[in-house]
């Protein structure tokens, strides 16, 4: 509805307007002016987008009128409508960028033709605002994407010359939102994919601007107002909420400490993000508390995250961490008030499925039967059971290979897992078995079939490859991650087993998870 203004001193007139106005069925809320000075104390108190002034008024006439609209609202369209057809009137008109000139007694189709011409300019003006709105928006989203893979600043402001810059020095905080991945694979509709970002913005605290980050993150910078830490918890946790009832998944959060400068968001997303990749289980609360996470070792862990712990441990046949991980998880769901019996169900016939698999030689256990056993089960205690016997049976079974030769490729493997992303080589991962290079790589390829070159380098692809997924990371900062100082021979060695350079790779990665709908939230 746009907001019109009549001004002329003579009321039969202004009620042929408004006959009209009505008769036409204009989008337009109508406000009367008897003189151009009651217009001008309109004009004080609100905001129009059209005047539609007669020339000859007492006090102030239309041409004053114009000249006050036209210095104060620029961008206000005028429209002259006069029984005077005279040159001069026309011609202060058009400099005053009056957009018609209408004469008395008003032709009811010319009128109609003038303030159809009117209405299309300012709809074509509010497109046009719109339009550059977005295209703002999208270039300091992906100026803040840039800046949290840590680009400089001074070459984003040469990349956008036009972009007033002053908008990344306004955040003081984030937030880091977490949305759960459905363990049974997303059970969404193409529809809900848009959900982030397109249905955020009304939900989204005030002060706060929002990043989507990935299908899975979304980031809140605050800016305005500085607040206590336990303000911008309440927000964030308002939001989660909202977001669990609105797409039926769950979702945390992380609040980072507070910074000054934009060179400072990096380090306090990375930070938020630790936080959520290792964040305590708290039954009634969505958030994590960083301040208790620092320097204190989780007691709880997703159970994706968790299921790959366990796929490791078995791996490594590290039988200590297996222990440690299976109690987190049986712990975590001891202690809920509510939970699923199918999910609880399906999580442990998947984490069955990992413990038969590390057991070698003949197996003692039938999946089937075990897995029937899981289903038939009423209480989650018989279900802990069950997995405990298989998984006693798998420790022991890593005890007695640790007595063999076995044992010592196994701490190799070990090492290179957690030391993947620096200098290695045969002396030094012999040094750490007290075998001799030689020895050890003889060993090394009886027992896994390949070369410790070749398992070095698998491992440091595959760790690119996870991060070319599901990071917005730089190909120079990922070839740093996974241990390689050459970019080139980076690039060269990703190509040789993917058949693409990692540039291409996640490309083609995103335009495949395009093309089946099934990526952002």
């Amino acid at each position: 509805m746009y907001q019109i203004l009549i001004a002329d001193d003579e009321k039969q007139e202004r009620q042929v307007i408004r006959f009209l106005l009505d008769k036409y069925q204009f989008p337009v809320q109508i406000t009367e002016a008897s003189n151009g000075s009651e217009a001008l104390k309109l004009l004080e108190k609100k905001a129009y987008d059209i005047l539609l002034t007669d020339i000859k008024m007492p006090f102030v006439d239309g041409l004053v009128l114009a000249e006050n609209v036209r210095e104060r609202f620029p961008d206000m369209l005028i429209i002259f409508f006069s029984g005077y057809d005279d040159f001069d009137y026309v011609k202060q008109a058009l400099s005053l960028h009056v957009v018609n000139y209408i004469l008395k007694p008003i032709n009811p189709e010319e009128f109609a033709r003038t303030i159809s011409s009117v209405l299309a300019q300012l709809k074509e003006r509010e497109e046009q605002r719109t339009r550059q709105k977005i295209t703002q928006d999208f270039a300091q989203n992906h100026v803040l994407y840039q800046i949290i893979n840590r680009s400089c600043i001074d070459s984003l402001r040469q990349q956008y010359p036009h972009l007033d810059f002053r908008f990344v020095y306004n955040y003081h905080r984030l937030a880091l939102i977490q949305m759960e991945k459905d363990f049974f694979g997303s059970s969404h509709s193409e529809e809900d994919t848009g959900f982030f970002p397109l249905n955020l913005k009304p939900l989204i605290p005030q002060d706060c601007d929002f990043i989507n980050l990935n299908p899975a993150q979304n980031l809140l910078l605050f800016f305005g107002a500085k607040h206590h830490r336990d303000w911008y918890a309440k927000q964030t946790e308002s939001l989660i909420r909202q977001l669990q009832k609105l797409c039926g998944m769950d979702c945390c959060a992380a609040i980072s400490e507070p910074f000054s400068r934009p060179e400072e968001i990096p380090d306090a997303y990375e930070e938020a993000e630790r936080s959520l990749a290792d964040r305590l289980f708290f039954r009634k609360s969505p958030m994590a508390d960083m301040t208790a996470l620092k320097g204190e070792a989780p007691s709880s862990l997703e159970d994706d995250t968790l299921l790959k712990g366990i796929e490791k441990d078995i791996q490594l046949k590290d039988a200590c961490h297996l222990r440690q991980h299976i109690t987190m998880l049986f712990e975590k769901y001891e202690t809920s008030a509510s939970y699923s019996r199918i999910y609880i169900r399906f999580l442990c016939t998947s984490l069955l499925k990992l413990l038969l698999g590390g057991l070698e030689g003949e197996l003692l256990f039938s999946f089937d039967q075990l897995a029937e056993r899981i289903y038939s089960f009423q209480q989650l205690s018989e279900i802990a059971d069950t997995i405990w016997e298989v998984a006693e049976a798998v420790m022991a079974s890593m005890e007695q290979g640790q007595q063999s030769s076995k044992h010592a490729i196994h701490l190799v493997k070990q090492y290179i897992y957690r030391h993947f992303n620096e200098d290695l080589c045969l002396d030094l991962l012999a040094e750490q078995v007290y075998l001799s290079p030689r020895y050890l790589s003889t060993m090394f390829i009886q027992e896994t079939g390949c070369g410790i070159n070749k398992f070095i380098k698998s491992v440091r692809m595959d760790r690119a490859c996870d991060l070319l997924l599901h990071t917005n990371m730089k190909i120079t900062d990922i070839c740093r991650q996974v241990g390689y100082s050459n970019v080139s021979y980076f690039c060269k060695s990703f190509l040789e087993d993917y058949g693409a350079t990692p540039e291409k790779f996640r490309q083609r990665r995103e335009a495949e998870d395009a093309g089946t709908g099934g990526a952002a939230l």
